[in-house]
């Protein structure tokens, strides 16, 4: 049997209900006709599944047969009332409640080990020494997320790498010079530093090695911040949402810090000068006194460094010793290629700083 779809039942069942309705006219509630019509959704597959079954049982049967048990299965369906469909409630938005949480106190979960070493290389007589390599070397030894442990040593190891290669270079060409001439000129040095700070939460590094050759230096300069909660490396864009405006303060804050520190140490010292001995004894005694003399050093402000003379500006979160109180050390490099470190209070500069950047900043 041909399967019919869609919109051509619709007409078959409407057109097969016409003619029944034409054929039986006598027997047909008219008044009924347009509500069993308008109610179609229903009522044609009610009528057509009974009109099949009529079918299916009673084989070849005449028309007027057919018409009645189609006519009552109309009637029956149509009569029932025609249901409303009503619209669900907007549901009210679930409250979430937070009394359970607690803040983490972070502490330290990791540990920094810092090695001095010194080496040095010579010629095969030892006669001449061509260079010497000093200095330290940092590696994180344990933490607890070990992804943060990882990237920070591949970062120092990579540093430290630089300068031990710069040394093995140095050390070629002094070599070669030796070997030429029989003497060296000048002898030569490689000196690497790892300086850390952490507040317990982020571990900062400045890393820094120079090499030497008589009144030449060439020196390399890095900085690397890492949250060892995450193992995220952490830039300054990352944690701030206006760079530039605290970059511009924390350089002012530096130039500050630098300048009242130059002030403490110049203080006023005061020498003794001893009494002298009288030229004669006398029956009066005289009262001894001991003149004071004050002496004043001065500075020259201009020689300090400027907030606008820093080039290069790093910011590293530390510890605090007052509660309540955050501190970060400002590292500035000035444009002759001074570095200058100072810790300052960064409480006031709160506003600078996005909600990753206060986790990790006022931890």
């Amino acid at each position: 049997m041909k399967k019919l779809e869609g919109n051509k039942l619709v007409a078959l069942l409407l057109s097969a209900g016409m003619a029944t309705t034409l054929l039986a006219a006598c027997s047909v509630n008219t008044d009924q006709l347009g509500q069993g019509i308008s109610d179609l959704g229903g009522a044609f597959q009610t009528t057509a599944v009974q009109e099949t079954t009529a079918t299916e049982t009673t084989g070849e049967t005449d028309p007027d047969e057919t018409t009645t048990v189609t006519e009552e299965s109309t009637a029956e369906t149509t009569a029932a009332p025609t249901p409303t469909s009503t619209p669900s409630p907007t549901p009210l938005p679930q409250r979430v409640d937070f009394s359970d949480y607690t803040e983490i106190d972070l502490t330290d979960s990791f540990k920094v080990t810092v090695e001095e070493f010194e080496e040095s290389a010579h010629s095969d007589d030892d006669t001449a020494e061509f260079a010497v390599f000093t200095g330290n070397r940092l590696v994180i030894t344990d933490a607890d997320n070990e992804t943060a442990r990882d990237a920070i040593n591949l970062i120092v190891d990579g540093f430290y790498a630089q300068a031990e290669g710069a040394y093995q270079n140095l050390v070629a060409q002094l070599k070669a010079e030796y070997m030429t001439n029989g003497v060296i000129e000048n002898t030569g040095s490689v000196y690497v530093n790892f300086e850390y700070v952490t507040n317990g939460r982020a571990l900062s590094v400045l890393m820094i090695y120079a090499v030497t050759v008589g009144d030449k230096m060439d020196r390399t300069v890095d900085f690397a911040t890492f949250d060892m909660l995450t193992g995220h490396y952490i830039t300054l864009n990352s944690v701030v949402t206006d760079t530039d405006g605290l970059e511009r303060a924390c350089k002012a804050a530096l130039a500050d810090a630098i300048k009242a520190k130059a002030l403490e140490t110049v203080q006023p010292q005061v020498t003794a000068t001893p009494t002298p001995t009288p030229a004669a004894v006398t029956t009066t005694t005289a009262p001894v006194t001991t003149t004071e003399t004050t002496v004043v050093e001065t500075i020259n402000e201009d020689d300090l460094p400027k907030a606008a003379d820093f080039e290069v500006i790093y910011i590293a979160p530390t510890a605090s010793e007052t509660e309540g109180v955050h501190m970060v050390t400002v590292i500035g490099i000035a444009k002759d290629g001074i570095i200058y470190e100072a810790d300052v209070e960064i409480d006031s500069y709160a506003e600078f700083f996005n909600r990753y950047g206060t986790s990790v900043f006022f931890a």
